[in-house]
């Protein structure tokens, strides 16, 4: 009866922000190459499946960087070797990406710990060794309202150590899930997909969500209801936010 109770809510928090968001502009797209980090494979198609389509078709460059393999989407589930999760879901996301445009080559897997993205990490020196090498103009970013410690370590790593002269953009995964009610409107945008770039993301979503592993269930886990029904809007909503200072790491 709880978790029932608070499904509606959620349902009802999210017809909520679709009201909020159907005035708002849409998104700047950025030229020269853009960088998508997602804490886990998945993410990136949740929160930029449109974005990706429509930047790639219009010739620029997109780049994503996985910072996990996503290999604790079965601690909860079975016995599943956590190697094996993460082989598997990696290359889950080399088959999906060029579905929206984006190439193998421009897929990058980083070795953070699924459920421990933290700053101190010798990954850190890694990842911002490939942001100088990529040189990117603009970088998207889990929503500081993500829920998921790794989603928001992610965030936070990321605005850290890149030149202030990079385009930061929030991108929104978990942040319909949770309880986030004040956001910056004054700095949201929003990408409405055409049918077909709406179409592929589903097609790339369904793709990741119910390809089972030898367990019978989702390599990405077992994933709320309500959850993937707001991934599955034919919009994406996106926060402009503040530009990070390089640090020396």
């Amino acid at each position: 009866m709880v978790n029932l109770l608070k499904d509606y809510v959620r349902r009802g928090r999210i017809v909520w922000l679709h009201f909020k968001a159907r005035r708002l502009k849409e998104i700047d797209l950025p030229f020269g190459t853009t960088v998508i980090v997602a804490p886990h494979p998945d993410d990136e198609v949740f929160g930029c499946g449109g974005l990706m389509q429509r930047l790639t078709a219009q010739g620029h460059e997109v780049h994503i960087v996985f910072m996990t393999g996503g290999e604790g989407s079965h601690r909860n589930c079975c016995e599943l070797p956590e190697d094996q999760i993460k082989e598997a879901r990696r290359k889950l996301a080399c088959q999906i990406n060029p579905m929206l445009g984006v190439e193998v080559s421009h897929l990058h897997f980083l070795n953070y710990p699924d459920g421990g993205i933290k700053k101190e990490s010798g990954e850190t020196m890694h990842l911002k060794e490939l942001m100088e090498l990529l040189n990117p103009s603009t970088i998207f970013v889990p929503h500081w309202g993500e829920g998921w410690p790794d989603h928001i370590q992610t965030s936070s790593i990321l605005k850290e150590i890149i030149s202030n002269d990079v385009k930061i953009y929030e991108y929104c995964v978990w942040m319909w899930y949770y309880s986030v009610w004040h956001l910056d409107w004054e700095q949201a945008q929003i990408l409405r997909m055409t049918t077909l770039e709406h179409q592929q993301k589903l097609k790339a979503i369904n793709y990741y969500t119910i390809t089972m592993a030898p367990c019978g269930q989702p390599w990405s886990g077992v994933l709320p209801r309500v959850f993937i029904e707001s991934a599955k809007w034919s919009t994406e909503l996106y926060f402009s936010t503040f530009k990070g200072n390089r640090t020396n790491l």
